[in-house]
C-alpha cells in the first residue's frame, strides 16, 4: 500500500524544512561570534590603552560590562598587541586567591594560571605569537635554562584578566590593590 501523493509531498516538505532549519541554525551559531560587536574585548577596549592595566569597578547586579561577575572578586585587565613582539605579564601574589586568564579578542580564555602557579612571589609569563616563542627558545642557553613560562597566543591581539578574591567585604580594597598590580610590558628582545 502506497501513501497518496499529497501525503508524500507533505512528508518531503517537512523533511526539507527540518534540514533547512538545521543548516540555518548551524550557520547562525558559527557566524555569531565573528560578527558580534558586544563581546568582552569590544566592551573593554575603550577603557584603556594597550599594555595599560585598568581596574574594573566592583560588580553589581545591574552591571552590563561583565555580566554575572562576582562582587567579591576584584578585577583588572590589560589589552595587548603582539605586533611589536612578546610581552611579559606579571602579577605579584597577594594574600588572597588570584588567577590570570589570557583571552583572544573573540574567543574564550586560551590559557589560565592561578596563584598556585606563581614562583618567587608572582605569577609571571611571557606571551607571544608562536614565532616569538620559537625565537625566544632559539636563544635559550642550554647550560642555564630559562624559568620563564612562555605562552603562544592564537591571535596577535587580546587581553589579560586578573581576578583577586576578597574573603570579606572589608578586604575588597586590598584585593583591588592587588589586581591593580598586574603589568603587561613589552619583553626585551633576546641577545
Amino acid at each position: 500500500m502506497t501513501a497518496p501523493s499529497g501525503a508524500r509531498g507533505l512528508v518531503l516538505f517537512i523533511a526539507a524544512s527540518a534540514i533547512l532549519a538545521a543548516i540555518v541554525h548551524l550557520v547562525v551559531v558559527l557566524v555569531t561570534p565573528v560578527v558580534a560587536s558586544g563581546d568582552a574585548y569590544a566592551r573593554l577596549a575603550p577603557l584603556g590603552k594597550l599594555n595599560e592595566t585598568v581596574a574594573l569597578p566592583r560588580a553589581d547586579p545591574g552591571d552590563h560590562m561583565l555580566p554575572d561577575a562576582d562582587p567579591a572578586v576584584a578585577m583588572a585587565f590589560c589589552r595587548y598587541d603582539l605586533g611589536a613582539g612578546p610581552i611579559r605579564v606579571r602579577a605579584p601574589i597577594g594574600r588572597a586567591f588570584s588567577s590570570i586568564s589570557f583571552h583572544s579578542p573573540r574567543g574564550p580564555a586560551f590559557y589560565a594560571l592561578t596563584d598556585r602557579a606563581g614562583a618567587r612571589g608572582a605569577i609571571e609569563a611571557v606571551l607571544g605569537t608562536p614565532d616569538d616563542v620559537r625565537a625566544l627558545a632559539a636563544h635559550d642557553d642550554e647550560e642555564s635554562p630559562t624559568r620563564d613560562l612562555r605562552i603562544a597566543a592564537p591571535e596577535r591581539e587580546g587581553y589579560v584578566m586578573i581576578r583577586v578574591f576578597s574573603e570579606l567585604p572589608s578586604l575588597y580594597p586590598e584585593a583591588e590593590a592587588d589586581a591593580k598590580r598586574l603589568t603587561c610590558a613589552p619583553e626585551p628582545a633576546p641577545r
